[in-house]
């Protein structure tokens, strides 16, 4: 759909749901979602944009000035591949740009790993110590599902993709993984001791709801 305000078109999605009030944002790709209840006709979704213009127009020109991380990369001198959280050029992050995609996507797989890898013995040496637990063992690992896991023989295994996030959000992963080795479960009990040592887990959480889709090499 699209609406006018202030001679600017904005395109936007609708996304229906069992929601009470219309909500806005911008997806990792810069496109403009709308939020509305299940029930809400269309000639009320305009009306209601129209009533709450200023907003929308600070959330287009958010999306119209933005770094674009696509989900699907082409390889070139444009292209914007995330690293802690922040955009990056190739050759920002290899010595040396190989010929062919398929190179390149194996270098920087490379690159991701051992950044990964590095990143992860830290925090999880340091977290250890604050939580009061030790892990028999992790492993970076290519996963397609899981940004992290821990099995009962206190092993645990992180994506290779991770150190495409912020510190912030990397640190939540380690920290979820970790109290898992007091419950191997997803009860209230787990959440408070989340919760404990990281307070802001919900939106750490979010980071990797948002953004997952286009943390690909």
């Amino acid at each position: 759909m699209q609406i006018t305000i202030d001679d600017k078109t904005i395109y936007f999605n609708v996304q229906y749901s069992n929601r009470k009030k219309i909500a806005m944002d911008i997806d990792p790709e810069g496109h403009i979602n709308i939020k509305v209840p299940s029930t809400m006709s269309q000639e009320d979704i305009f009306n209601i944009l129209l009533l709450n213009s200023n907003s929308l127009l600070k959330l287009y020109n958010k999306s119209e000035n933005r770094t674009y991380i696509s989900s699907n990369k082409s390889y070139n001198h444009e292209e914007n591949f995330l690293y802690l959280g922040k955009p990056f050029k190739l050759d920002e992050l290899l010595e040396t740009i190989p010929e062919t995609d398929a190179e390149i996507q194996i270098q920087l797989k490379k690159f991701y790993i051992a950044k990964t890898k590095e990143i992860i013995k830290k925090q999880v040496k340091h977290y250890e110590k604050i939580i009061g637990v030790k892990a028999k063992s992790f492993s970076i690992v290519e996963s397609s599902g899981t940004w992290g896991t821990c099995n009962s023989s206190r092993v645990l295994t992180f994506n290779y993709r991770l150190s495409m996030a912020p510190i912030n959000a990397i640190d939540y992963v380690v920290i979820h993984e970790l109290c898992h080795l007091f419950h191997m479960n997803h009860d209230r009990s787990f959440w408070r001791k989340v919760g404990a040592y990281d307070k802001n887990y919900k939106e750490n959480e979010e980071f990797f709801n948002k953004f997952g889709g286009v943390m690909t090499i």
